[in-house]
């Protein structure tokens, strides 16, 4: 095992997820068990094609703050929804590992982002509108990863990876490999996948490969294919030496691919599974069986689920004492295709936050294909149990035949122990925001914190720089007895210019026989008016005759010269 220091850790994570803004509102839908899945929603219509209609649905793909990523609006109206999106939960992973995004400018930070099907791409280019340069800045797969480095101005590489439903799996991989052999001091591994294309629906149906009735039935008899889902995660990962925060340690991850298959390109092999596992364990010298528990690729196809759990009975099984937990996310909001495998991670981290283990749903008989399930060497958590575990491995599989296999190690304490907080003492918490409630609501929900120390001392952190493009900003000062908060408006002053126009800036045969002089007077008359109600500027251009009126509004001639 490698020197505590120098594990790699995810440090920060946020995500959108179907009926879920957050990851808290994720969380409970998993807890309570919500099915995530609907067909109460507007995402297209069908167009007279059959397929199900049931999907997991982000709640909106049409609200994004472009000033606050400096996207102007022509570019933002041809940009994928994911793309909005992942910048998004990019700028919050960042700031839950306790950093300020701006503190990242210009270091060697990687971005990998796990891509696959371009639904809004093809969109657009059935409709005719990819017509300009925007089209691809806002569609191509290069630019899932290229704009968040842009964004942020990250030095690192910038790779957007297809290896279908095992993508993000394989970016954290090779994220993972990247700080490892010193390429990047961090990584930003994010996925993204959003169901707008109602072709490509049909096209997933008519191979068999979805649920005609929509429900992800993971390892049960009745099992029939997976329903689609939309989900975009991202999460910062780095050193545990440099790391403010850490929620789980990645011990390993590893890739393989099926290679040719007489069965077909895209029939699962549990052969090459196995292979992949056993190559993971070997290699950091773990025995499979410390292994507690894993989140299965489980999508809920009847071959799938077989050949999954055929490689999981062979590596995990033998010799064990007790049933191996097993479980699937995709029963609880579908298959979020390339986002997937950080699915799966986002509910572990969360299970470890909380000591829950949430329940797949649509699981009732065990599936008589599956020796393991029947005999009870494995068992599918299918109630909320506690979560203890420490060592948890996730799978993911790509239709295409690439594997990815990653081991998580969790610690008694995911959190620095910090000394208790003494009611006598004032505690002041510090937050800003883009409105005035987004800051009442940021406050209230760290005050419901205050007593996590450690939690506390990363809002600090963040409040020792500035949010750019965040006017709000407030504080909330508690003690035993009483708490006050104070949410105020920075008024910034904003810079005044005035420019002076040339020849050129009157409407057409305006001033015809006299432009010089009309062009002339009438910008005259417009500083003298301003200046006369106390507005000065704080810059001056000017072009062509401009530069002469430049030269009045300056004070450096006077209206006779």
């Amino acid at each position: 095992m490698q020197n505590k220091s120098m594990e790699v850790v995810i440090s920060g994570i946020s995500g959108r997820f179907p009926m879920s803004d957050n990851l808290d509102e994720f969380w409970e839908n998993l807890v309570n068990g919500k099915d995530m899945i609907s067909d109460e929603h507007d995402r297209f219509s069908n167009l007279g094609m059959k397929f199900p209609t049931r999907m997991g649905v982000l709640n909106s793909l049409d609200k994004f703050d472009a000033e606050f990523f400096s996207t102007p609006e022509s570019q933002v109206n041809m940009m994928s929804p994911k793309l909005r999106i992942l910048q998004e939960t990019t700028f919050e992973a960042i700031i839950d590992a306790g950093i300020l995004p701006a503190s990242l400018q210009g270091s060697n930070t990687g971005v990998y982002v796990g891509a696959s099907l371009d639904e809004t791409g093809s969109i657009l280019a059935r409709s005719g509108q990819m017509k300009n340069v925007y089209g691809v800045l806002g569609n191509e797969f290069c630019m899932l990863a290229s704009r968040l480095s842009y964004t942020f101005n990250l030095n690192g590489p910038s790779i957007a990876l297809d290896t279908a439903c095992s993508a993000s799996s394989v970016a954290l991989q090779q994220g993972l490999q990247a700080i490892q052999t010193g390429l990047c001091d961090a990584v930003i591994v994010s996925g993204g996948n959003t169901k707008v294309d109602p072709y490509s629906c049909r096209m997933f149906f008519t191979a068999n490969m979805t649920s005609p009735e929509g429900k992800c039935k993971t390892f049960d008899s009745s099992a029939n294919g997976f329903v689609r889902s939309e989900a975009v995660i991202s999460t910062y990962i780095c050193k545990r030496q440099g790391a403010k925060r850490a929620y789980a340690t990645l011990l390993h991850a590893a890739t393989n691919c099926d290679g040719y298959k007489k069965l077909g390109i895209h029939f699962p092999s549990a052969m090459f599974q196995e292979k992949l596992a056993r190559q993971v364990y070997e290699g950091i010298g773990l025995d499979p069986l410390q292994v507690d528990y894993i989140e299965a690729h489980g999508t809920g196809t009847q071959v799938g689920d077989r050949e999954e759990m055929t490689a999981i009975s062979k590596v995990f099984c033998e010799g064990r004492k007790g049933p191996l937990l097993v479980g699937s996310v995709k029963s609880n909001m579908g298959h979020a295709e390339q986002t997937s495998g950080l699915c799966g991670i986002t509910k572990l981290v969360l299970s470890h936050c909380t000591g829950i283990l949430p329940a797949n749903l649509h699981y009732c008989v065990s599936n008589p294909e599956i020796p393991s399930l029947v005999d009870g060497r494995v068992q599918v958590v299918d109630t909320n149990r506690p979560f203890n575990a420490k060592y948890c491995a996730i799978n993911s599989m790509g239709f295409g035949g690439v594997n990815s296999h990653v081991l998580l190690k969790f610690d008694e304490d995911h959190q620095e122990e910090e000394n208790p907080w003494n009611p006598s003492i004032p505690l002041v918490i510090l937050g800003s925001g883009r409105t005035e409630e987004a800051v009442n609501d940021f406050l209230k929900r760290a005050l419901s914190h205050h007593e996590n120390q450690h939690f506390v001392k990363l809002i600090h952190e963040l409040s020792k720089g500035s949010i750019e493009k965040n006017p709000f900003r407030g504080y909330v000062v508690t003690t035993a007895d009483r708490t006050e908060m104070v949410v105020e408006k920075n008024e910034a002053k904003q810079s005044v210019w005035f420019i002076c126009t040339g020849f050129g800036g009157q409407w057409p045969g305006m001033s015809r026989d006299n432009v010089l002089v009309g062009i002339s007077a009438v910008q005259i008359g417009l500083i003298d008016l301003l200046k006369s109600i106390g507005v000065e500027p704080d810059g001056i251009i000017g072009y062509s005759v401009g530069e002469f009126i430049a030269c009045y509004a300056d004070e450096c001639v006077t209206q006779a010269q």
